[in-house]
This record gives structure tokens, C-alpha cells and sequence, in this order.
């Protein structure tokens, strides 16, 4: 989207009703979203949002993980690691502009992001929710959500899997601003990254790169491990069955709702 300054900001917007529930597929487009805006040399800043009423990201859709093969599941689960490398490693300031409910792999997008701004509603959750469907949560993803807050703040939300709202998501730093309207929250965004776009870009590229180095150079040393790893807690049976447990709550849910 140009922009009435030098450069242009780029927006991703997530639109696959009626959650915004991640597949292999849907994956894919996101990462070829964000290689787009890498590959623009004039982009200085990105947004990522949704059309989606009611969700910025829902998370993976569960029944992926449903008796999947380990080829299967290393492709996803890379995939899905590598697109959070490539938004946190961007040389531009990133905005998630979340109107809705973030949970799982939608909050962990949002987490790749440097800025997380909310708006405010009842129906509205940011979490890590995997432990609460009966998912183990990977070491890397701890860090960061621990990075962002505190380690009691993580032992406590991750090892519960609560999705909290953006108040109290704002009061432990995971959620940066907090809004009354989706108007108002893209306002902000639009601001904030117009006014970062204003600084000299190697200068801040370079100083985003020093920060961001620690935890991507631990990132990339563990990325395999944490495959095979994982892959061992998604197969164990307890895992599956509670993800079996899970698809039918929810099936139960949308056929009350008819």
C-alpha cells in the first residue's frame, strides 16, 4: 500500500473464514506474503491483520494433527517455524493489529511481530492455548513469550494454556497498546510505522539486527532438535487424544449453535 511519504508500508491480512485456522496451504500463502514484502526494497514497515470478523487467528486447524505422518508433520511444523523467523527477522518494523481472538499459532504470528496492538472485548483472547487441548508448548516459543513478559508471568499463562484479554494482556506486556475500535487501532499502527519509516533505515535495520541476533542465533542452533522433539510430544498418545477430545468440544459447540 503506498503511502504519501517516501517508501511504502506493506499490509498482510489474513482472510480464511471462519477463523482464520491454519493448513499446510494457507501457510504457504502467508509465507509467500511475507517473501513479497521482502523481496519490496521500498517497504518500511508492515502490518498484519485479518478481515476475518471476531479473529485475527484461531490457530492451527486441530484435526491436521490427527494421526499425521512425521514427513507430514516436520513439513508443517517447519514451515510454520520458518515464517516466524521471516517476520521476526525483518528489517522493518512490524505491526500485528489483532481485532479478535489470537489463540495458539495466531498469537505466535502475532509474537513474531515487534508491535502487538488489540482492541478491547470480551470475545477477545490472545494465548497460548496448546496446553489446554493437551499440547506440550516448545522451548523456543517459551522463550519468547517469556522474553516479551516474565518467567512467572509464562510459568503461569503457558503451563495453564489461559488466553487472557487485552487489558490484562496489556498489563504484562505481551499486548503493546491497547484500543476501543478497529478504526482507532489501524490509525495507531499507520502512525507509529510512518514515523519509524521517518529514521534512517540501515541505522535502524542494523540495530534491529543486533538485538534480534540472540535469540535467532539460539532459534536456528535448536531448530532441529526442536523438530524431533516435538514431533515425539505431538505423536504420544495422550497428546492425540486430547486433540481428539478437543475437535469434538468444538464440533459439539457449532452444532449447538445451529
Amino acid at each position: 500500500e503506498l503511502g504519501p511519504k517516501a517508501g511504502c508500508l506493506a499490509k498482510i491480512t489474513m482472510n480464511s473464514p471462519k477463523a482464520n485456522t491454519f493448513t499446510y496451504a494457507s501457510l504457504q500463502a502467508l509465507g509467500e506474503a511475507v517473501a513479497e514484502v521482502e523481496a519490496q526494497k521500498g517497504v518500511r514497515g508492515l502490518v498484519l491483520d485479518s478481515t476475518v470478523d471476531g479473529f485475527f487467528s484461531g490457530g492451527f486447524n486441530l484435526p491436521i494433527f490427527q494421526k499425521i505422518s512425521q514427513e507430514d508433520f516436520m513439513q508443517l511444523w517447519s514451515l510454520g517455524k520458518h515464517i516466524f523467523r521471516r517476520i521476526y527477522s525483518l528489517p522493518v518494523p512490524s505491526v500485528a493489529a489483532i481485532d479478535g481472538h489470537a489463540l495458539g499459532l495466531g498469537c505466535v504470528m502475532a509474537m513474531a511481530c515487534q508491535q502487538r496492538y488489540m482492541v478491547i472485548g470480551a470475545k477477545k483472547l490472545i494465548g497460548l492455548n496448546e496446553v489446554a487441548v493437551g499440547m506440550p508448548l516448545p522451548e523456543w516459543l517459551a522463550v519468547r513469550f517469556r522474553d516479551l513478559t516474565s518467567m512467572r508471568t509464562a510459568e503461569d499463562l503457558l503451563a495453564s494454556g489461559t488466553a487472557i484479554t487485552a487489558p490484562r494482556a496489556h498489563q504484562i506486556g505481551l499486548i503493546d497498546e491497547v484500543f476501543t475500535s478497529k478504526d482507532e487501532m489501524n490509525a495507531a499502527a499507520m502512525d507509529f510505522l510512518w514515523k519509524r519509516a521517518a529514521i534512517p533505515y540501515y541505522a535502524q535495520s542494523e540495530t534491529l539486527k543486533n538485538l534480534r541476533r540472540g535469540f535467532l542465533d539460539y532459534f536456528d542452533a535448536e531448530f532441529e532438535r526442536d523438530n524431533a522433539q516435538f514431533w515425539i510430544a505431538m505423536s504420544h498418545p495422550s497428546t492425540q487424544q486430547c486433540i481428539d477430545r478437543a475437535i469434538a468440544q468444538l464440533a459439539a459447540k457449532s452444532k449447538a449453535k445451529k
